[in-house]
């Protein structure tokens, strides 16, 4: 099982906090994995601002998801 989470304006935007994912979806990069879901509607998720982390560690997009993981989308954050 692979957990998908979505925070703060992305949430909002999309109306749900977490997917959960069947293990077919690993192997693949969180790239791929991204595009599939922008593909299923969340066009929300083609921002290139958004920034990914698997297991609470921030990754690049080519890092590979494996079965258990926890991967976070989430937008940049703003000071002020």
């Amino acid at each position: 099982m692979i957990k998908v989470l979505f925070f703060a304006r992305l949430q909002e935007d999309m109306g749900i906090s977490e997917l959960l994912m069947d293990e077919s979806n690993a192997g693949q990069t969180v790239d791929q994995l991204r595009n599939n879901l922008v593909a299923q509607g969340k066009a929300i998720l083609a921002d290139e601002s958004i920034r990914v982390a698997i297991n609470q560690n921030f990754c690049d997009w080519d890092t590979e998801i494996k079965d258990g993981d926890e991967i976070a989308f989430m937008p940049p954050v703003t000071g002020g």
